[in-house]
This record gives structure tokens, C-alpha cells and sequence, in this order.
């Protein structure tokens, strides 16, 4: 089918109805772009360079309207179906300049088949400049963040409620040791509050490509996430829509129904006394031109029937089963942290670097920051950073409120000469000498206050991780570490300040030592006594 000269008002047609979501809209501006008034000028034997003027034939209006009407079907099919297209209409709705620069290429393109070269080269030249703008895209969002977010400064770092002892690799090990459900697996692992303690939650998701057709998520693993040993357990409850299902009954197609132009972070897993309720925080765009910047909108509530509530953030925090819980998105969190390195302006990001943060992310790290931690005030997301460039020392933390959003900044004194969580995992390794690290991992390093000193606290694992080693706490003044191997001994050191070793007697934190540092000093004498034996031998 050949529709001379028409395509741009279809492209404008469609365009506007996937932006409204409005398929009436877009069909009115497409018949009228298409049936407006043409100018000729009629050929005349005086003047024989005047072309002739083009009449629409009935032929070529029928064959307009059966354009229209496909065009119409096309919009139908993908109104209904639009879940489906989401992730790929939404690249052009969070960068509208890719979508503006498209439809210049795309039109410049249809004039060059129509042999107007002119026009051509002037619409693809202003769609690859707009290309060239769309480049900045991701600074142009951070620096209009930076500009429109307020950094609270405090003096210091709430204190800590309760010890998030088990970091994440482990805590999913934990769990996939503890399903014994032939047809299940466990999905995407987030850390909760559930009638007052910090867990881990997954959602058992069918296993097999069957299954994903035919079978519900029948419910959650759960771990604890304040201690270091395997402590899971298994919650039944059948939901009607969830996750890493299909296809009508995936959360993501009720969710996308209901709220197309949006995005959805991590999906949070809750307990109103014995029913499961499923949280999906969202993320909303709003023009800022020229680009369309992210902000927390809002979250939904999944019952196990499939019914969906939509909450506002003034309306989550009135809500009693987000008491002291986490629903404000971890992606934004990290992201809002990131774009304060141009606070102090684009130039000065690019060329002079003062005051510019680089988020300290641990090489290999399986979970990247920021780590979630219990607080007085609340879940926060913790952001530890550097200063940019080769500089490791501990720069800025930045917590953001689990519930709000809101962004408390802890500017550190440099004369302090902290380290960073970055390299404190080398004292660490350095410390224990005797363990071999090529089947051994120190692992998320999160920062606690003990004392009114900044220590890192991190776990040592299994390259498998198999459990918890031990848990290390780094002075980021001193660089000493101190090593526990049990819980009540971590938890004695938080409240207490305090680190008592095996023969029972209290050893401050001024000392150099403690008991299992001390063990490992007596096996290397007796190492080296051994040695000294042989060769006199």
C-alpha cells in the first residue's frame, strides 16, 4: 500500500497517542494533518512552469481510510497490550529528545525519497544535532537533581538499632539452601522490617519455562538478617499476580495497566499478620527541560486476590504497615547521592573537581552500595563516598530516608585522614594472614559509629558463601581491626564499646589485640619454632 506525503501525520498521529495515552487524540490529529487543505497551483498554458494542482481521487480516499483504519488497530493492539511495549516506549519518554531527534531523521528520510533534498538535509541535520544534545542526556537529569534536591548536613550519624549482620550473598545462600520445593527457586532478595526485625525476604517463583505459564508464586523464604547463622523459614501464601510469572497474571502487567509511564525499582515483600502483601514502589518523570527528570511517585499495594491499591508518599506515610520499613526506591537513593558531584556546577565536575564526590563502590562487589541500615530514625539507605579522583579516604556519607526520601549529608573533617570503605578491605586481608584468600571474601563494608568513632564494619565469607567467617570492624582512623566470631560479642563491642576475649578479661579499644588476633600470632610462633626444628634437624 502507497500513501504518498502521509507518513509524517501518521508518525505524528501515533506519537501523540502513545504520549497521552489517548488513541481518540492521536486519530483526530492524523485525519486532520492528512486532509488538510492542499495549495496548487493550477497548470495553464500561459504560464506552462505552474504545475498542475493534485485532487484527491475517491480511490485514494478510500485507500486514506484504510490507512487510518489500520493505523486505528495498530493503536488498539498496542493500547491493550502495552505492558509489552513498556521498557521500549519508555527509552523515548525518559530521553524525549530521542524521540524528537527520530522523528526528524525518520521525516528527513521520507523527504529525501520524495526527492526534496533540501528539506531532507535540513530535518537530518537538525535530528543528528539533537542527537549530538541527547548525549548529555544523563547530566543534564543529575545536574537539574543537584539543583532542585536539598542536602540536610548533620554532625553525626544516627546511632544504630540493630546490627544488619548478614550481608546479602549470604543471606540468599541461606535461602537456597533452605527451599525444598522441586518446582520453585528464589527470586530477587530485599532486606524488610517484620513485626520488628530486620529480614531478608524472596519471593519462591516457579522454576521452568512450564511452569512460568502455569504456576503462582505460592509465597515468600524469609532469613534473619541480624544474625550471622542460618536462621530461614518458609511462609505459604498464595498470590493471584507476582513476579517472574506469565503472562496476564505477572505483577508488571497489572502494575503497567494501571500506571504506564512510570518505572518500577525493587518489589517489596510485607506481612500484615499472616498475609503476604506486595509492595511495588514506583518512580514518575517530570519535565525539566530539556529532559524528563526521576522522582519517587509513589508505591503499590498487591493483595494475594490481585486487587492493586495506589498510594501516595503522603498517604504511605500515614499508612501503619510502612511503620519503620523501606519503600523508597534504592535506585533513586544511589542516584540522587551521584548527581551531587555537580553542585558546584557542570565546569567544575568536568575541569576543576572541588568538592566532588565518587561513590566508593568495593571492586567485585556482589551488592553494590547503598547498604541498608536499622537507625534511631528509621531504614536509611547508606552511601559512602571518596573524594574524586586517586584519593580513598572516607569523603561524605549520605543517608536517605527509607520512607521519605529525604537526604542527610555527614560532611567528615579532613584532618581526620579517614579511610574509605574501599580500602579498608586490604587491612583486612593484611590482618589475617593465615587465611587463604583465594577461597576466602571480605564483603560489604557498612558504616556504624561506636563510640563517636567511624569504624566500617564488614563480613568474612566463603568465596561460596557458605556463612559468616567473621565480622570485622576497621577504625577508619587507625586502620586497626578488630575480629569477632560471634554475635554477642559484635553486639557487645556496638553497645559497649568494649571487646572481651576468650580468657574472659575486658581489653578497651586502645589496645592493639584481641583474642583471635592473638591466636593467630601464637600458631605463626609455633610455625616458626617448627620451622627452626626442621633445619636444625
Amino acid at each position: 500500500m502507497k500513501i504518498k506525503g502521509n507518513w509524517v501525520p501518521v508518525l505524528i498521529g501515533v506519537g501523540l497517542a502513545l504520549i497521552t495515552q489517548n488513541i481518540l487524540l492521536g486519530l483526530l490529529a492524523m485525519f486532520f494533518l492528512m486532509n488538510r487543505k492542499k495549495v496548487g497551483r493550477m497548470k495553464t498554458k500561459k504560464d506552462p512552469e505552474i504545475k498542475e494542482a493534485k485532487i484527491i481521487s475517491m480511490g485514494d480516499k478510500r485507500t486514506l481510510y484504510s490507512a487510518l483504519l489500520i493505523v486505528a488497530a495498530l493503536l488498539v493492539f498496542i493500547y491493550i497490550f502495552r505492558p509489552w511495549f513498556h521498557e521500549f516506549l519508555m527509552v523515548f519518554y525518559r530521553v524525549p529528545m530521542l524521540f524528537i531527534s527520530v522523528a526528524f531523521v525518520v521525516a528527513g528520510s521520507i523527504m529525501m525519497i520524495r526527492r526534496s533534498r533540501v528539506t531532507s538535509s535540513v530535518l537530518i541535520t537538525i535530528g543528528i544535532l539533537l542527537m549530538l544534545v541527547m548525549s548529555f542526556n544523563d547530566l543534564i537529569v543529575q545536574h537539574n537533581i543537584v539543583q532542585s534536591t536539598e542536602y540536610n548536613k548533620i554532625q553525626k550519624l544516627p546511632d544504630s538499632t540493630t546490627l544488619r549482620m548478614l550481608p546479602m550473598p549470604v543471606a540468599y545462600r541461606y535461602l537456597q539452601d533452605s527451599l525444598q520445593k522441586s518446582t520453585e527457586r528464589i527470586g530477587g532478595l530485599d532486606i524488610v522490617n517484620i513485626n520488628g526485625s530486620l529480614v531478608w525476604t524472596a519471593p519462591r517463583v516457579p522454576d521452568g519455562t512450564i511452569l512460568y505459564f502455569t504456576q503462582k508464586v505460592n509465597g515468600l523464604m524469609i532469613g534473619q538478617a541480624d544474625v550471622s547463622e542460618r536462621k530461614t523459614r518458609l511462609v505459604n501464601s498464595e498470590m493471584e499476580i507476582g513476579e517472574d510469572i506469565g503472562i496476564f497474571d505477572n505483577i508488571f502487567w497489572t502494575i503497567y495497566k494501571k500506571k504506564f509511564f512510570i518505572d518500577v525499582d525493587e518489589v517489596y515483600y510485607l506481612m500484615d499478620g499472616d498475609e503476604v502483601i506486595t509492595i511495588v514502589p514506583t518512580i514518575g518523570y517530570r519535565f525539566m527541560f530539556p529532559v524528563m527528570v526521576p522522582y519517587f511517585n509513589g508505591a503499590f499495594k498487591v493483595y494475594k486476590d490481585g486487587s492493586a491499591e495506589f498510594l501516595t508518599p503522603e498517604e504511605i506515610e500515614k499508612d501503619p504497615l510502612f511503620a519503620d520499613n523501606v519503600v523508597y526506591p534504592e535506585s533513586l537513593a544511589r542516584l540522587y547521592v551521584d548527581s551531587y558531584k555537580y553542585h558546584l556546577g557542570i565546569i567544575n565536575t568536568w575541569f576543576l573537581h572541588e568538592d566532588q564526590i565518587e561513590i566508593s563502590d568495593v571492586y567485585g562487589e556482589a551488592n553494590r552500595q547503598p547498604f541498608l541500615i536499622p537507625t534511631e530514625d528509621g531504614l536509611k539507605w547508606i552511601v559512602a563516598t571518596e573524594p574524586y579522583g586517586q584519593s580513598y579516604g572516607v569523603f561524605k556519607i549520605f543517608l536517605v530516608d527509607g520512607m521519605s526520601g529525604r537526604i542527610d549529608l555527614l560532611e567528615l573533617d579532613d584532618e581526620q585522614t579517614l579511610t574509605g570503605p574501599v580500602r579498608v578491605v586490604s587491612y583486612v586481608k593484611q590482618e589475617f594472614p593465615v587465611i587463604d584468600w583465594a577461597t576466602s571474601r571480605v564483603i560489604e563494608p557498612r558504616p556504624y559509629v561506636v563510640e563517636g568513632r567511624l569504624y566500617w564494619m564488614l563480613s568474612i565469607t566463603p568465596i561460596d558463601y557458605a556463612g559468616v567467617s567473621y565480622t570485622v570492624f576497621v577504625d577508619s582512623q587507625t586502620n586497626e581491626v578488630l575480629a569477632f566470631k560471634t554475635d554477642e560479642e559484635v553486639q557487645q563491642f556496638v553497645k559497649e564499646g568494649t571487646v572481651v576475649p576468650d580468657t574472659g578479661s575486658e581489653v578497651t579499644l586502645g589496645n592493639e589485640s584481641n583474642s583471635i588476633l592473638d591466636k593467630i600470632q601464637d600458631i605463626e610462633q609455633k610455625l616458626s619454632e617448627l620451622k627452626a626444628l626442621i633445619r636444625n634437624s
